[in-house]
């Protein structure tokens, strides 16, 4: 295997993180890795290109229970091939059973275009949607992930198939909510976004919304219809300057996962030992994820 080409949508950094991870340790294995943002792909400012790489990646985030319409649209414009190796990685906030579909939108379209997805798999990072993770929980979780990203880049360079199952009629009525929440829910929540008198139109908003949903106008910056519920922007502000009205309780303060983790990684008092063997209630399920890391 000569070269890597990784593809890789990332709403608040923890699906970058492992996408670096990644590269990091193909290269230790001295395997050639580029990385490319999808959204960069998608709005036409970097172009599409994978004949040059013996196999490529694509990561996403679990975005209620789905890839995102953006990892989905970019999956859609691969151009065809035959037989290319491909492997999938998403990031959410539980590697739980009832996110292994997540990812079935987008292997079935790239199975349609010759891709052949041989490698399925999913790592548990900080919560960013309704639930904060202790700080501890937060370090443990990125932990693990380092040990995970390891076995990736072994069972793929070693061409070592993984896939993650799920129920059928289960995954389809996750396919409906997945809808719902992504055409109608962040629809209602970018509504109720607006900022505040911190707000200097620094416009990092704009230049980071993935989908192009924000925009200056008037000096005043206005949201529109096209949000994906990815939360860049509120937790990527650098003055805190974005509130949400509706659907308050889905905004996580403050967030420390994502492009903020390195304040936990480098706090030496945070241990990292939140999940232990008499965990109980819902990070009880955590444990099993944890060993699987050892």
């Amino acid at each position: 295997m000569k070269r890597i080409g990784i593809f890789y949508f990332s709403g608040t950094g923890n699906t970058e993180i492992i996408a670096r991870l990644l590269s990091a340790s193909y290269q230790r294995k001295h395997i050639k890795v580029e990385l490319f943002r999808i959204e960069d792909i998608v709005n036409h400012k970097t172009p599409l290109i994978t004949n040059e790489f013996d196999m490529i990646g694509v990561g996403h985030p679990v975005l209620g229970f789905g890839a995102s319409s953006i990892t989905e649209q970019f999956a859609k414009i691969l151009p065809p091939c035959s037989g290319k190796k491909a492997f999938i990685f998403k990031t959410a906030s539980s590697a739980h059973y009832i996110n292994h579909g997540a990812s079935d939108s987008i292997i079935h379209t790239m199975e349609e275009k010759g891709y052949l997805v041989f490698h399925n798999s999913i790592l548990a990072m900080p919560c960013n949607w309704f639930i904060k993770y202790d700080d501890q929980l937060n370090k443990q979780l990125y932990g693990a992930a380092v040990k995970k990203v390891d076995k990736i880049v072994t069972d793929t360079i070693n061409e070592q198939a993984q896939q993650l199952k799920i129920n059928g009629i289960l995954s389809k009525f996750l396919r409906i909510l997945y809808y719902g929440e992504e055409h109608y829910g962040a629809k209602y929540f970018a509504r109720g976004l607006s900022t505040s008198d911190n707000c200097n139109l620094c416009n990092k908003c704009i230049r980071n919304c993935p989908t192009n949903n924000i925009l200056e106008t008037a000096g005043q910056i206005c949201f529109g219809s096209h949000c994906i519920w990815c939360m860049r922007c509120i937790y990527g502000c650098p003055t805190h300057a974005i509130q949400a009205r509706n659907l308050t309780g889905c905004v996580v303060d403050p967030y420390t996962g994502g492009f903020n983790i390195d304040s936990i990684l480098n706090n030496p008092e945070i241990n990292g030992n939140f999940v232990t063997e008499k965990s109980k209630g819902y990070y009880k399920h955590f444990i099993a994820y944890f060993k699987e890391a050892e």
